[in-house]
């Protein structure tokens, strides 16, 4: 009888049909994939002689029935801060450094017990609890302090981030901005929300060099100068706090766009003398 390889798609619902099969058949092969193509591609070298079970590949199950199945319910949060199991199981999947077979192995070795994965009781758990833990926080860094910059008329902005979180950035940019077609940079890869206004997907991605031929124009709006404007009419003196402001945006992420640069200076020099009074006849 040929040995048996499960291969499974690196997204959630593939990782948790291969728990389920592996738990079947524990002496299984594992071997991950983005898409059929890369499959077929990584089948011609490693896939002869094997006894071979797709999952995950074409939408077939619910996550939640299946994490349901597989883990059981959670006894208790260990931090307010941890996500669920399937939201664990994709932050885990988005780090530069995941094996998706090896997390596989381990949450089946969790035995239905869904808070192993947040205890860390063991090495292989804590190193997967803080693979999730610093996607999740490469993500709130770039929400909380990138700065878009606009060009041709598109949000723009360039993930610095080893992990991939640029579509998910991309969401939540694109749910900030409605009215406005937003570019996440990732790599060569270029993700784009409300691209409807570009005439593509509303949620699409492109190779980063076909950046430059996209244009969308709706008037001469100057978002960094508006911003200029409203920050520096709307100061109260009496409110300034230097000591919290520098704590909410540390010197280490001014570099990220000049819009944060100037917001840094503000904080560390303070402001012209500027109210709304000089914008009335």
């Amino acid at each position: 009888m040929s040995p048996r390889m499960i291969a499974f798609r690196d997204n959630v619902e593939g990782v948790l049909l291969a728990c389920t099969v592996l738990l079947q058949h524990p002496d299984s092969a594992l071997l991950c994939a983005r898409n059929m193509d890369d499959l077929r591609s990584k089948m011609e070298f490693s896939g002869a002689g094997y006894d071979v079970t797709a999952v995950g590949f074409r939408p077939t199950a619910d996550c939640s029935v299946l994490v349901q199945k597989l883990l059981g319910k959670r006894k208790g949060r260990m931090s307010g801060r941890d996500p669920d199991v399937e939201h664990y199981i994709g932050l885990v999947l988005r780090h530069s450094s995941c094996d998706p077979a090896g997390l596989v192995r381990f949450i089946c070795s969790c035995e239905g017990n869904a808070d192993m994965l947040y205890s860390g009781k063991t090495p292989t758990g804590k190193k997967y609890y803080s693979y999730m833990r610093d996607v999740s926080r490469s993500y709130h860094r770039l929400s909380m302090f990138a700065r878009p910059d606009l060009v041709n008329g598109i949000l723009t902005v360039r993930t610095d981030s080893p992990h991939m979180i640029g579509d998910m950035f991309c969401s939540w940019l694109s749910g900030k901005n409605p009215d406005l077609p937003v570019a996440v940079l990732e790599k060569g890869t270029a993700w784009i929300g409300n691209g409807r206004y570009l005439g593509l997907e509303n949620f699409t991605h492109i190779r980063s060099s076909l950046l430059g031929s996209l244009s969308f124009s709706r008037g001469p709006d100057d978002i960094d100068g508006l911003w200029d404007v409203y920050y520096d009419s709307q100061l109260i003196p009496g409110r300034r706090n230097k000591k919290h402001a520098q704590h909410l945006q540390p010197k280490s992420s001014s570099a990220i766009s000049a819009m944060s640069a100037r917001d840094r200076y503000k904080v560390e020099r303070g402001i012209s003398n500027c109210t709304l009074d000089n914008f009335t006849d």
